[in-house]
């Protein structure tokens, strides 16, 4: 296999990759460290691609083939060469088959096919990276141009990259983005039908069941959605009436400008700037801290679910507007449940599985 720049990993991840090759290699892992290391692999696809190409130069570096001089045909020809390796295969009498199989060809065979699709599954991952973190899980990844976003608990975000523009898109959860200024390389992040456009800022896009959020921390950035242009024009005239619009990319929609400070909600159907924006409340995640104000029970579970294994269930249809205000530690689930439990209207039961939340007779 050949090698892959080591420069196109997740510095984070490769060292991490590097400490774990190192303790493994060395044959003294108890039980313990061994389900640390199982889980550190299942976290990500980039956790076990920077594993296995540690694992390939070392074990393999002297043999790598890097001026690719041995092809498909190359292979099969050589493992065909071994005669010895050779041996009868009774087969039933309705089997149509030849009377020996080479065990050498279909092993040279299976290689290849194996060859071919770690090679597919290498240029596909380092060309289009994901990035992706599991429940209660956070990650700080810098990108090439010395960008940098924080994931949140269960969220995914695929990266590509080209010469003409930072293109990434958020595929589920949250990520605050800090934007290495580059006004002939466009910064876009796209969530469904709502693309962010910036040059160098900061700002937090959060993708939620109903919609789109996102909040400017500093710069800003220019939101284009996928709603009528009625309903955008509308706001953009309120939102852009004192400040020049950013760049706009070609066949876009309307480009509305959101300053830091500033929150916009985009659904299906509407694009409207939030009226009363909370940028603390937005990013407390970032300080593992869950914040609600005036919220619903549905919106609470949403939050709670990022961060536990056993997830929150509003049960009972009763439920779903009943609202609430606090702050919590997104690493201590016990005292939202406690919170919970001591609210007029609201029964909690507990499972091995989830929690569900019912209306208190």
């Amino acid at each position: 296999m050949p090698r892959i720049s080591s420069a196109r990993l997740n510095a984070q991840i490769y060292s991490e990759a590097s400490e774990w090759f190192v303790n493994c290699r060395s044959g003294a892992l108890d039980d313990a460290t061994r389900r640390k290391f199982d889980a550190w692999l299942r976290q990500s696809p980039q956790h076990l691609s920077a594993y296995l190409e540690l694992a390939a130069i070392w074990d393999e570096g002297a043999a790598l083939d890097a001026e690719r001089r041995w092809d498909t045909d190359t292979l099969i020809a050589e493992a065909l060469s071994d005669q010895s390796n050779v041996t009868q295969l009774i087969t039933p009498s309705t089997v149509r088959a030849p009377a020996t199989i080479s065990h050498a060809r279909w092993a040279a065979v299976v290689a290849c096919i194996a060859i071919g699709l770690a090679a597919f599954v290498w240029v596909y991952m380092f060309r289009e990276p994901i990035y992706i973190t599991q429940i209660g899980e956070q990650r700080s990844i810098t990108l090439p141009d010395g960008s940098t976003m924080e994931l949140n608990s269960r969220s995914k975000v695929r990266v590509r990259y080209s010469e003409q523009e930072r293109a990434l898109e958020l595929l589920e959860g949250q990520a605050l983005f800090r934007v290495a200024k580059n006004p002939s390389r466009p910064f876009i992040v796209t969530s469904d039908g709502t693309r962010v456009r910036a040059v160098g800022t900061q700002f937090d896009v959060n993708k939620k069941r109903e919609g789109t959020v996102v909040t400017v921390v500093e710069g800003r950035v220019s939101v284009l959605t996928d709603v009528s242009d009625a309903r955008v024009d509308a706001i953009a005239v309120n939102v852009t009436e004192s400040m020049p619009q950013l760049p706009q990319e070609s066949g876009a929609g309307a480009g509305i400008l959101l300053a830091a400070g500033e929150q916009m909600s985009v659904s299906d159907n509407a694009a409207e700037k939030i009226q009363q924006p909370d940028v603390a409340r937005a990013i407390a995640w970032t300080q593992k801290q869950l914040v609600f104000k005036a919220a619903t029970l549905t919106e609470v579970a949403e939050e709670f679910n990022r961060y536990n294994q056993r997830q929150l269930i509003v049960q009972d249809p009763e439920l779903y507007e009943f609202h609430i205000s606090g702050v919590f530690a997104s690493t201590d689930p016990g005292a939202l449940l406690q919170f919970l439990r001591e609210r007029a209207g609201v029964h909690v039961v507990e499972s091995d599985s989830a929690i569900y939340l019912t209306k208190q007779r």
